[in-house]
């Protein structure tokens, strides 16, 4: 089967697999519940998954896991025992456990630390290939004041991976336009003026390290759109698919691009988070693309902080 698969195809292979770790966070399974989803064997996912991603895939479902913990440590109100079970650990002190052998910290210790080890590092990379944008200049904007409260309802991303690894936001910048162009066909062609563009990445900042970032830009499309949705995974299954729950979420409009919003937008949810104004329900912020000077940032909301 091998040699007759592009390369293409096999790398998409990986990313289905780091998709479906994405999506079943809370959930049991194990490799070959994937290897099957994919319809391929276990051996041969794993050599593939190993060879395009650089970890083994358990290896890489542990890590997502603890760090998407540690996200919600950082800007949630949910307690520990809460984060374990999200995270798919039996027991508050398993997940104690993984945590503090990753970390070196104790969950509770982590939720005091008031700059992360990757936290400088990575607003610092994003900041120098931003700067030249100038988003300095609206900070003014990312004011809690501004923000809509609202419902958003249950919906199914459909993504394309846009970056990952080495240098994942100057090359999520550069290759944005295209995908934001197939995806707006995609509306067209299917009639979806409900849907949204969106932007953001599935992993945790400021945890994760920078060059493991994976940044995506898809379509989130509500649930209740059925027949959108089959027609999507009739047409498009090459796209990978996450969950997002709908609730409560903030929507901050900002007059630019998605590329100078995202400085500003991290220190914006940090800043908030810390003091206490807001917590999140989860990791899955995100901007949606609206125009080229354009954007709505959308985070997700802790009911008992609206």
């Amino acid at each position: 089967m091998a040699a007759l698969l592009t390369k293409e195809q096999l790398e998409n292979f990986a990313l289905q697999g780091l998709s479906y770790a994405d999506d079943h966070v809370s959930d049991p399974f194990n490799i070959r519940d994937v290897a099957e989803r994919l319809g391929i064997s276990y051996s041969y996912f794993y050599h593939n998954f190993v060879n395009y991603m650089g970890e083994p895939f358990w290896h890489y479902v542990k890590r997502h896991r603890l760090e998407l913990g540690a996200g919600l440590l950082r800007h949630s109100g949910y307690n520990i025992g809460e984060i374990s079970e999200y995270c798919g650990y039996a027991t508050t002190a398993a997940f104690s456990k993984a945590f503090k052998l990753h970390f070196k910290e104790s969950p509770k210790d982590f939720r005091r630390i008031i700059i992360l080890p990757n936290e400088n590092r990575t607003l610092q990379i994003t900041k120098t290939i931003t700067a030249a944008i100038g988003n300095d200049a609206f900070q003014e904007l990312f004011n809690y004041d501004r923000c809509e409260k609202l419902r958003m309802p249950d919906s199914i991303l459909y993504y394309s991976f846009i970056s990952r690894g080495q240098d994942p936001i100057a090359e999520m910048i550069a290759r944005m336009n295209t995908y934001h162009n197939l995806f707006k066909k995609m509306q067209t062609l299917y009639d979806l003026p409900q849907s949204r563009i969106i932007t953001g990445t599935l992993d945790a900042v400021p945890v994760t390290n920078y060059e493991k970032l994976s940044m995506f830009a898809g379509l989130l499309i509500p649930t209740s759109a059925i027949g959108a949705h089959i027609q999507l995974q009739k047409n498009h299954s090459y796209l990978a698919t996450k969950r997002i729950a709908g609730g409560n979420y903030l929507k901050l409009p900002v007059p630019m691009d998605f590329a100078t919003a995202g400085m500003p937008m991290y220190n914006f949810i940090s800043m908030n988070c810390k003091e206490g104004v807001f917590k999140m329900s989860g990791n899955h912020f995100f901007i949606s693309l609206d125009g080229p000077t354009y954007s709505e940032i959308f985070i997700p909301l802790l009911k008992k902080h609206y």
